[in-house]
């Protein structure tokens, strides 16, 4: 078990109670929100996995899941996530959304790729958050011929495929 102010250790398990502790703290706060959704936390291993469904799903993916994204970030800022509490994350999904647009991404990733490579110019893709970058990177990573690059400042922040000279 970690020690008082030590970052909790990715093998570490959440303490008991922690994903209950989430998910009534996220139903209350949809609720003030005045969201229609059912939330279902539960541990996995250091994180706390938050799935939320019903009928105000479409709300959360909007604007490529800015919703869904924020409450995550407030989520892992109100529970100090990675602090001395023991849970080292929290992850909001919806239906499985975060699995469906790693795999876009990944398409997105390699039909740029191609594109850069026949036209040899750079292409910038839209603005993402460091999550859906890290994923183009990682998925260009091992590819021949281009390099990749994140560039812009904030919420303009996005990833540039370069042809390798």
């Amino acid at each position: 078990m970690p020690q008082r102010n030590e970052d909790p250790s990715p093998e570490e398990p959440v303490p008991a109670g922690s994903a209950d502790a989430v998910a009534a703290f996220c139903k209350r706060l949809l609720s003030l929100m005045g969201l229609d959704l059912e939330v279902d936390a539960r541990a996995d291993g250091a994180t706390v996995i938050v799935d939320l469904s019903g009928p105000d799903r479409p709300l959360l993916l909007s604007g490529t899941a800015a919703l869904l994204n924020s409450l995550e970030y407030l989520l892992n800022k109100a529970f100090r996530t990675g602090k001395e509490n023991g849970i080292g994350s929290i992850a909001l999904d919806s239906e499985n959304y975060r699995k469906h647009r790693e795999a876009e991404l990944v398409l997105l990733a390699e039909m740029a790729s191609k594109k850069v490579l026949s036209q040899r110019r750079p292409l910038s893709l839209q603005p993402m958050n460091p999550k859906e970058r890290r994923i183009i990177h990682l998925a260009l990573s091992g590819t021949e011929g281009i390099r990749t690059e994140s560039t812009g400042e904030g919420e303009k922040r996005s990833v540039t495929i370069f042809p390798s000279q």
